[in-house]
């Protein structure tokens, strides 16, 4: 099925046509990859991490990384801290067990104190600046699907939403280094689902992305936010979209030709291949 096949099946009109194919546009395909990366704030995490080694990561946290808005942790042993060996490259992460630690933090670093309406909904953020960069977690389930919808238990569900957090985080971490661009789209977004999931089980499965878009199950509700200024036809149409490509990451997924690739060419294929190509491969 192609683009233009959803595009039909809805009855976009041709308004609606290009509303479509600019959400579901490859903008991978017109960026030229970045040859040079700054990478001297980890020089500057290399010391924190230390300091964490030695006392902790929540006084790390409170004396290096947000000293002006400080962080009264409610759990502080369950705060941690790593440099992460990604395969998009070192990046410091900090693990926040209690999702008040984790709202705190975010607000005070990301938000300078003044904490957004909707962060109770948000499991990760990503710090990119300049100067600094750095992934904080929390072990919320994942897009806020229950881990009885999951068919889990708490626990084994909390952790695997933080390597699901982890790996989608990198994810975006890549196509920013790589390419310069992380979008709020549903091509970025199913990409970085597809490699936090195979992560986190060890396989990929679409229901999976369905249930944390909301395209089914009753939990989810992710692609509303990736769709909310699109009219209703092009929802749709954007659905069915990640729908269809969803099915054919889970056959790639579990063919030859992904065995034998790296975490980097995965995704440089799926940069290339775009949501048109996964569709028409499905």
């Amino acid at each position: 099925m192609t683009i233009s096949d959803i595009a039909a099946e809805y009855g976009l009109n041709e308004e609606e046509r290009k509303e479509f194919y600019d959400n579901v546009h490859n903008y991978f395909a017109d960026c030229e990859e970045i040859r040079e990366h700054d990478l001297t704030f980890l020089e500057r995490w290399r010391e924190i991490y230390a300091y964490a080694e030695k006392n902790s990561a929540a006084e790390a946290i409170n004396k290096y990384v947000s000293p002006k808005r400080t962080v009264n942790f409610k759990q502080p042993d369950k705060v941690k801290m790593e440099i992460y060996d990604s395969f998009a490259g070192e990046i410091p992460i900090i693990y926040l067990e209690n999702a008040d630690d984790f709202e705190q933090l975010v607000t005070n670093t990301v938000y300078k104190g003044i904490r957004p309406d909707d962060l109770s909904k948000t499991g990760a953020s990503f710090a990119f600046g300049r100067s600094t960069r750095f992934i904080m977690l929390s072990a919320k389930p994942y897009s806020n699907v229950p881990a009885s919808e999951m068919g889990l238990d708490e626990q084994v569900w909390a952790d695997r939403s933080m390597i699901i957090r982890r790996e989608h985080e990198c994810t975006h971490y890549f196509t920013k280094q790589v390419f310069g661009i992380s979008r709020n789209s549903i091509h970025d977004e199913i990409m970085a689902d597809f490699f936090g999931i195979y992560e986190a089980f060890g396989y990929y499965k679409a229901e999976y992305f369905l249930r944390f878009m909301g395209i089914s199950g009753t939990s989810g509700g992710r692609l509303d936010f990736y769709t909310n200024d699109l009219s209703q036809n092009v929802k749709k149409a954007v659905s069915k979209t990640a729908e269809t490509a969803a099915s054919y990451l889970e056959k790639w997924s579990a063919s030859e030709e992904f065995s034998r690739m790296t975490r980097e060419q995965r995704i440089r294929l799926l940069c290339k291949t775009g949501l048109e190509g996964m569709c028409e491969n499905a």
